[in-house]
């Protein structure tokens, strides 16, 4: 993806979806981190890291910092994901077990599948989002009478459209019995 490409998906989606940019910016993210942990033949770890304003992303390879482990003779257990601590003092003497090492990798090209790998991971996000604002708005609406138009019904029990992108449903043991309800019609 190229780094105005970027920058346009995050501004469409942002904008149809009215979420916020900076859930959009973290699904690409997450995307082109697992396309990368892909690429890679050995399990790595990765966290990619997009400029917000000119849609630049850098690549870095990550290492959790460990102690020598006895049972695989002073080395570490996961070599694709683990570094000694001393060895990772030598380049930050600061750093402590449990912390993680990060190196600028080459940002990797991706293919047609990757890049669908990575729309689907986006497209997800970005709906995970969507629900996350509904339900935060309609969270201090519980017990609350609203109104709705009913889109369809099925076995008696009835599909409200609620606006927003929103529906609503209530269940044939939750209605009023034998009230005609009919598509169309606008309910409480």
């Amino acid at each position: 993806m190229a780094n105005k490409e970027i920058l346009l998906v995050v501004e469409v989606f942002s904008n149809e979806k009215e979420i916020d940019k900076e859930i959009v910016f973290q699904a690409i993210e997450s995307a082109l981190e697992s396309a990368t942990i892909k690429r890679h033949v050995n399990q790595i770890k990765a966290r990619v890291a997009i400029n917000r304003k000119t849609g630049d992303y850098t690549t870095y390879r990550q290492w959790e910092v460990v102690a020598p482990n006895p049972a695989c003779d002073g080395d570490v257990e996961f070599p694709t994901t683990q570094v000694l601590l001393e060895v990772a003092q030598l380049d930050n003497p600061d750093v402590k077990v449990g912390d993680l090492v990060e190196e600028e990798i080459e940002s990797v090209d991706f293919g047609r599948i990757a890049a669908q790998h990575a729309k689907q991971a986006i497209i997800q996000k970005v709906r995970e989002a969507e629900r996350k604002k509904i339900v935060d708005a309609y969270k201090s609406r519980v017990g609350e009478l609203v109104t709705g138009i009913v889109k369809r019904i099925e076995k008696g029990s009835v599909y409200l459209d609620l606006g927003g992108h929103v529906e609503a449903y209530i269940a044939r043991e939750d209605m009023i019995p034998r009230e005609a309800i009919r598509i169309g019609d606008r309910i409480r």
